[in-house]
This record gives structure tokens, C-alpha cells and sequence, in this order.
């Protein structure tokens, strides 16, 4: 185990991309097998999924930049005026001193961190272009998986025992319901707090709002993590319209959506779908973000449930011996 770790963590640049297409291909399988059978080439109905895929992903995006840049010069006049808010709030507190000792320090620090800025820019572009590689890679191997993987997957388990094909067949089943239902109560639960966030924001004239919609829904499939940054922009758009007041009550409704969705409703029903008990899922996801950090906080409790599916069925066989 410690050596298929190892190795796989020298090899994440595959591996990762290629973790995130094996689940992805078993999400959207059955959107290519809907196009197939229309009698359209599996090639072309899987090539269709991607592209439609992709054209969510780009038209959300759109919208969220596109929102951003019409409203960039309102944005930047409110803006400073908040910032000239909290800095006459901060002078009239009890910390102005202690906010004064930070700016002198990041202010002595200013050589030293000039002098590794282009050590931190080279980090970046390294990042980005490793990102880049991996959407490239994950998207052809998404594509070759969505075309050829159920036939891949056949003859994998296929075994001369019709005992252990059947097994084997039983176990692939499982882990694709895990993981369907999984993304299927994700998906659920993202519009769900999405669509409230967006709504309350509204009603309470913050700008943007459905670019704030939108980076909260997708930041909805990011456990503990897309709170934060769905919050982050929420905040961010409130504070440039309404000044600090707004903003606290925009965090507020933002940490509501997240207690009441996140925290209890989701392990519930993502248990349910799993059919682990919410404390599983809970410790789950908390231990995947710890040993694999976003891919883990994401894909830990499908996993996990299908390492328990499959060690009933080792259980059952006898795998590990008279009970």
C-alpha cells in the first residue's frame, strides 16, 4: 500500500487527471449511452458530452468576468469608499495601534519580499501551465473513457470463474450507484445554495448577483474550501456596494447557507445516497483533504464507499477467511 502511494504521488500529474476522468466518465456515462442509443456514434455522442460540459463551464464563467468588468469602475469607486469606511472604523478602535505595528512590519519586510517576487512569479506560471496540462489531459483521457471505457471495464472483470465475474460485476455496479448518487446529491445540494445565496443577495441589492449565484454553486462541490471562496466574492461585492454593514450581513446569510447546507443537511443526504452513516462522511471528507487536499476533500466519500461495498463482497466470498 505505502509503495502504490508513493507512486502514485511522484505521478500526480497523471494521476490526478486521470482520478478525475474515471469519475467523471462514470457521471456522465450515462448521458453518452442515452446519446448512443439515438443511434448516434458513441464517438460523436461522447465528444457532444465534453463540448456541452465545456460550454457550462465557459458560459458560467463568462457570465462571472463578463458581470465583473461591466461594473469594474462602480466597483473600484465603492470600493474605495469602504476601504476609507473601514480604515475611519479601525482608527476609532482600540486597534488602530496594533494595525499600525503590521504595516510597519510589512513595511520593513518590503526587500525581502521584493527580492523572492520572482522566485513567487515562477511558482505561479509553473502552477498555471501544470493546471493547463491537466485539463488537456484529464479532458482526452475523459474523452477516451467516455468512448471505450464500459468495454475496457469488461473485459477487466471478466474472469473464466462466472462465480467471480459476477462478483466483480456486482462490485464495478456498486461504486458507479456510489459514485452517480454522490455527484447526483452534490449537484442537488449546489443549486439548492446557490440559488438561495443568490436570491437573498438580491433581495438586499448586492451587485452581481448572479455571478455571486454561480461561484457559489460551483464552489458548492469544493467541501469546507468553496465556502470560503463562494463567500470571499460575496463579501467582496457587498462591501464595494453598501460598505461594511453589508458586507457583515452578506457573510452572515453566506455562513447560514453553509451551516445549515454543508454541515447538516449534506452529510444526510449524501449518506443516504452513499448509504454511510453523516459522521462517516463527515471524517471521510475532513481525512481526504488532509492526505490528498482538494481532490480528496471532493472525491473521499464515494470512495470510501465504495472501499466498504467492496470489502462486504471480500467479506462474503471468503476473501478473508472463515468467519
Amino acid at each position: 500500500t505505502a509503495v502504490v502511494v508513493l507512486t502514485l504521488s511522484w505521478l500526480r500529474e497523471l494521476t490526478i487527471p486521470l482520478i478525475l476522468a474515471a469519475f467523471f466518465a462514470v457521471v456522465a456515462s450515462p448521458a453518452v449511452d442515452w446519446l448512443e442509443a439515438r443511434r448516434l456514434p458513441r464517438s460523436a455522442a461522447a465528444a457532444g458530452v465534453i463540448r456541452g460540459v465545456g460550454a457550462v463551464v465557459v458560459a458560467s464563467l463568462v457570465v462571472v468576468v463578463v458581470g465583473v468588468i461591466d461594473q469594474a469602475d462602480e466597483l473600484a469607486v465603492r470600493f474605495d469608499e469602504a476601504v476609507d469606511e473601514a480604515r475611519d472604523v479601525i482608527e476609532q478602535s482600540d486597534v488602530s495601534d496594533a494595525i499600525e505595528r503590521v504595516r510597519e512590519s510589512a513595511e520593513a519586510a518590503g526587500p525581502a519580499a521584493r527580492d523572492g517576487i520572482g522566485a513567487e512569479i515562477g511558482t505561479f506560471l509553473d502552477s498555471a501551465a501544470g493546471l493547463a496540462s491537466g485539463i488537456v489531459l484529464g479532458t482526452v483521457l475523459l474523452y477516451y473513457l467516455l468512448k471505450d471505457g464500459g468495454d475496457l471495464m469488461a473485459r477487466a472483470i471478466t474472469s473464466r470463474d462466472p462465480e467471480a465475474t459476477a462478483q466483480n460485476q456486482r462490485i464495478v455496479s456498486q461504486a458507479g450507484k456510489s459514485i452517480r448518487g454522490y455527484f447526483r446529491g452534490k449537484t442537488v445540494l449546489a443549486f439548492a445554495q446557490g440559488a438561495f445565496i443568490g436570491v437573498i443577495v438580491a433581495i438586499m441589492g448586492v451587485p452581481l448577483a448572479a455571478s455571486i449565484a454561480i461561484v457559489n454553486f460551483i464552489g458548492a462541490y469544493i467541501p469546507f474550501l468553496g465556502a470560503f471562496i463562494g463567500g470571499a466574492f460575496a463579501m467582496l461585492m457587498a462591501l464595494s456596494e453598501g460598505g461594511i454593514g453589508l458586507a457583515l450581513a452578506v457573510l452572515g446569510v453566506v455562513l447560514a447557507a453553509n451551516l445549515v447546507l454543508e454541515n447538516l443537511l449534506e452529510p444526510r443526504l449524501l449518506g443516504s445516497s452513499l448509504e454511510l452513516h453523516p459522521i462517516v462522511v463527515l471524517l471521510a471528507t475532513v481525512a481526504g483533504g488532509v492526505v490528498a487536499g482538494m481532490v480528496g476533500l471532493i472525491l473521499a466519500a464515494p470512495l470510501t464507499a465504495i472501499g466498504f461495498n467492496l470489502f462486504h463482497e471480500l467479506e462474503d466470498s471468503g476473501f478473508f477467511g472463515e468467519r
